[in-house]
């Protein structure tokens, strides 16, 4: 057996990981740290598991987001202004390559359960439109012109789309964040539209108490939709011309406002058709509502509520099959709960099952109610650096992407059957095999490698999802339709196999 990368490099000393970026490249080689040129827009690819970039070549989304990375939150009514390039280098030290940029709806917003008694208010900052007044909001802020936007916010959203594009990174633009409205509402919210909050004399209808979500919740268009559809129109002119960007509607819009929904969509549509470029649209789940809504929209990419998305997410709308973005704000929201061998079992499992995976990484805010994110330094709610407990699953994201970079993704496809464990990735022609096997429990298991005759051999390297290390073993014969294979280490596994005259791309070695 040969052992490489961590070990090879550092012996028996325990490896920091801190020194992320110099490890990798010593596993990995140089180019994994330079970040990947963005060739978009991105386009459905021949595999409908997958988006394509410009040059043809498929891959996978995977990253960490969080809530305050392009809007600034603070409670006690400061709002400490985010690092954005502090984060643009998180992303890329963990290796990620997606992120969401949120956009809250609400001057301020009420009652988010960060603790376990007295759950604070939060103010934010910018929001789309000017306050001009004349007149004051709820929230004690002049009144907004629904008619004027405000250049700061638009100028903001297109540096930090073009910060993360620099970088390498994908962006999913939030255009409204339903669950906000569904949840955390409050009489001194200041929301823009409701009545009391603008000079426009557009009323969500919103009388008080946790929910306002007039905004969301027709079933034709109104007042309200034409002033979102501007607002709509305008980040599209902000940003259509950059290669990273992808659409999603909403958070968690409530579970009545599927109308709404597929109007964004269709609107979104329509409108950047006549632009240079088009840019995938998303759908995310709305509270209380089955994927199935999902997979009968006319959405891109949908961001489901089950926790392991099914091999094919497919339904009657046009494209009919999704590209399934899984994001734990939706399907393993209280990950935190579970060991870090349960959460990395999430994001494997979805990636064999032909998915990606997004994480509702808590990062800077502090979220002590059942130390959901113990991050450090915490002031106003924002804290100074992230909560470590989550590095080890925010490198097995990356981990992901680079095995997902080793793999011809145009050919590979979810074949559960073929191990025993049931999470399997795999292109079987009988010249050019892979097998990406996930075990989620480690163990011995088993590996169908009937498809290519036994003169034929398979590479095989095992990856530790708990270590970052890698090892190599002696390659196995083809042929077997149970061929045995038993980890080198404890926990949960990986294993790559792949034809040792290298893997078949576009039907060919």
């Amino acid at each position: 057996m040969r052992s490489y990368g961590l070990v090879a490099q550092f012996g028996s000393r325990r490896p920091d990981f801190r020194r992320l970026p110099l490890l990798l490249w010593l596993l990995f080689g140089a180019t994994v740290l330079s970040p990947a040129q963005v060739s978009g827009p991105l386009t459905l690819s021949g595999n409908s598991h997958y988006f394509k970039d410009a040059r043809g070549a498929a891959l996978i989304l995977n990253g960490s987001q969080t809530w305050n990375t392009f809007q600034d939150w603070g409670t006690d009514g400061s709002v400490p202004t985010l690092d954005f390039d502090a984060f643009v280098k998180f992303l890329t030290a963990h290796g990620h390559n997606f992120t969401l940029l949120w956009t809250v709806e609400m001057p301020k917003f009420c009652g988010l359960p960060t603790t376990a008694n007295s759950p604070p208010d939060f103010a934010v900052s910018p929001l789309p439109y000017l306050r001009t007044g004349p007149g004051r909001a709820t929230d004690g802020g002049l009144k907004f012109d629904l008619a004027r936007f405000d250049p700061n916010f638009f100028d903001r959203l297109r540096a930090r789309t073009q910060a993360l594009s620099n970088a390498g990174i994908y962006a999913g633009v939030y255009l409204f964040t339903g669950e906000f409205l569904n949840t955390f509402r409050c009489s001194s919210d200041g929301y823009p539209f409701s009545g009391a909050n603008n000079i426009n004399a557009i009323d969500d209808g919103y009388t008080g108490g946790s929910k306002g979500i007039g905004a969301l919740t027709m079933t034709a268009p109104n007042a309200i939709t034409r002033a979102q559809d501007a607002y709509v129109e305008r980040v599209i002119d902000t940003l259509n011309d950059l290669p990273n960007v992808l659409w999603i509607v909403s958070e968690e819009a409530p579970i009545n406002s599927t109308w709404w929904n597929d109007h964004q969509i269709s609107h979104l549509r329509s409108y950047e058709s006549g632009k240079t470029h088009q840019h995938p649209i998303g759908y995310a789940t709305p509270i209380g509502s089955r994927d199935l809504v999902l997979y009968r929209s006319d959405a891109d990419w949908i961001a489901p509520s089950v926790l392991v998305s099914p091999a094919a997410s497919c339904g009657t709308g046009t494209p009919a099959c999704k590209v399934d973005i899984n994001d734990s704000d939706h399907s393993y929201w209280e990950m935190w709960h579970d060991t870090p061998q349960e959460n990395r079992n999430y994001a494997w499992e979805n990636f064999t099952t032909g998915n990606q995976v997004l994480f509702m990484d808590p990062y800077l805010i502090y979220y002590p109610r059942e130390n959901r994110n113990l991050c450090a330094s915490a002031t106003h709610s924002i804290c100074q650096a992230p909560d470590a407990r989550w590095d080890n699953f925010r490198d097995n994201l990356g981990y992901i992407l680079r095995y997902s970079r080793r793999l011809s993704l145009l050919n590979v496809s979810p074949r559960d059957s073929l191990s025993s464990t049931g999470f399997c990735l795999a292109q079987t022609p009988s010249d050019g095999a892979e097998y990406l096997i996930y075990a989620p429990a480690g163990g011995s298991f088993t590996v169908n490698l009937s498809a290519m005759e036994s003169a034929r051999t398979l590479a095989v390297e095992w990856f530790n999802p708990a270590t970052g290390i890698v090892i190599t073993e002696k390659a196995v014969p083809a042929g077997s339709s149970a061929q045995r294979f038993t980890p080198p280490f404890r926990g949960d596994a990986v294993l790559y196999l792949v034809d040792a005259a290298g893997h078949a791309s576009s039907g060919k070695l």
